[in-house]
């Protein structure tokens, strides 16, 4: 076991369990079931214990040591651009309007993130962008930003 220069780790993944544990008691007081159909306290007390379950299998991956120091350096980078354009493509929406804030956004996901080739990503980009508007402005008649292009 190699606890040495994991203490932030540790503390990190007791945070979550000590969240997690706090978040399934909260449900515990909350119904579970209600007739025939799950109540308000299943989801949150299903939820909380499955966070706490990944929190702790995390805790024992750190201190068994099952990955390297490569290994553990890169997710962290690749995690960092992904919420880099999340909150690009949030903080342009108003601005820019929805589907130019989301084709951008999952354009430099797929591109970037994901390595895929330009025109698999401008293809993808387009047709989740579209995919997207379609749906909420579309179908579910949610009104969205649409930017100075008015789309």
């Amino acid at each position: 076991m190699k606890l040495r220069g994991l203490e932030g780790e540790l503390i990190l993944c007791a945070v979550f369990i000590a969240t997690d544990l706090f978040w399934v008691g909260v449900a515990a007081g909350m119904p579970l079931w209600d007739g025939f159909a799950p109540a308000s306290g299943f989801l949150p007390s299903l939820y909380g214990a499955l966070l706490a379950a990944l929190a702790l299998a995390a805790t024992l991956m750190d201190v068994l040591g099952r990955r390297g120091d490569d290994e553990a350096k890169t997710p962290v980078r690749r995690a960092m651009m992904i919420l880099l354009a999340l909150a690009a493509g949030a903080a342009g929406i108003e601005t820019a309007g929805f589907f130019a804030s989301m084709l951008l956004m999952m354009l430099l996901l797929f591109r970037i993130a994901e390595r895929l080739p330009i025109i698999s990503s401008i293809a993808a980009a387009t047709g989740v962008s579209g995919g997207f508007t379609l749906v909420f402005r579309s179908w579910l008649g949610v009104p969205l930003p649409a930017g100075p292009w008015v789309f």
